[in-house]
């Protein structure tokens, strides 16, 4: 963060980074704003689409004419790249398994529907400074998104009743951490915590036998 001082009076001003968007980069302007500086270029998305699909004439990765329109696999290995991991959100989930500590952000993917085709944009949602923030590149400036996580499971029940898609962005040290765990897995977890204990506490009374 920044200060100014204006009338004997120190105004904090959060220092964000958002690129703004620019024919169908929003893609590009999505990573970057998740990553909080210029982090990719034209140029990177245009590599990495070339080497999914390095024999194709139309790369069905990017917009033919060059304008952008990437897709989840351009973005999910441009993420690879910095060890990040991005995953699809499961419609069926609940959001409330997300966890909120240990991810870098969200990526919505959102559907529009044109007279003749529809259009879709990516968008990022992460923490800044303690605070979530919407960094759509379509919005002038970025966006406090109210009610911390609570405001974010709004956001994205909402959106999903409109034909978004969720992706969830982690470190690849992370990954296993991105959920909280449900049912099963957090049964096995707990199940293997107390025979650590059970086997700690065994081992303290043969110590003291001994």
């Amino acid at each position: 963060c920044k200060t100014s001082k204006s009338l004997g009076v120190f105004i904090f001003v959060m220092e964000i980074y958002h690129e703004r968007q620019k024919w169908q980069f929003c893609g590009v302007h999505a990573l970057n704003n998740l990553l909080q500086k210029k982090e990719f270029e034209k140029k990177d998305f245009d590599r990495i689409a070339k080497t999914l699909s390095p024999d194709t004439m139309i790369n069905p990765h990017k917009s033919m004419w060059g304008t952008g329109n990437y897709d989840i696999n351009v973005l999910s290995m441009a993420l690879m790249e910095k060890k990040y991991v991005i995953k699809w959100f499961d419609n069926r989930k609940d959001p409330t398994c997300i966890n909120f500590d240990k991810i870098q952000g969200l990526i919505f993917n959102t559907k529009h529907s044109r007279l003749i085709y529809n259009s879709y944009h990516w968008f990022t949602v992460r923490k800044i400074d303690g605070k979530w923030m919407n960094l759509d590149s379509k919005k002038k400036v970025p966006e406090e998104i109210s009610g911390g996580p609570s405001g974010i499971l709004e956001l994205i029940r909402e959106i999903r009743k409109h034909g978004a898609q969720v992706f969830v962005v982690a470190s690849s040290a992370n990954e296993e951490n991105m959920y909280h765990p449900t049912g099963k897995k957090a049964e096995e977890k707990k199940t293997k915590t107390d025979s650590v204990d059970a086997a700690a506490q065994k081992m303290d009374k043969l110590k003291v036998t001994s």
